[in-house]
């Protein structure tokens, strides 16, 4: 019996986190290493998913995308911590 998959799988992504979706994919990408992934005008594409996946690759494609968000967002106040400690 062959395998069945997905020919490209969407997964939707809110505009205001669209931002951060070029940078999620290289955590996803190291995360699923036999999966495609492409940024989309609306999300995220996978190419050659199985269908039972799906719903546990969204939310890992979602979590993904949160933790981009709050790194970009803390990046400046880590900096500024770090020179603040090691500052002479």
């Amino acid at each position: 019996m062959a395998a069945r998959f997905l020919g490209q799988a969407a997964i939707e992504i809110p505009q205001d986190f669209q931002c951060f979706v070029e940078g999620a994919l290289i955590r996803l990408q190291v995360q699923y290493p036999s999966l495609r992934f492409s940024a989309s005008s609306h999300g995220v594409e996978v190419e050659e998913l199985p269908p039972d996946r799906l719903d546990d690759l969204r939310k890992n494609v979602l979590h993904a995308i949160y933790r981009e968000k709050i790194y970009s967002e803390t990046l400046p106040l880590r900096h500024a911590l770090i020179g603040a400690v090691t500052a002479r």
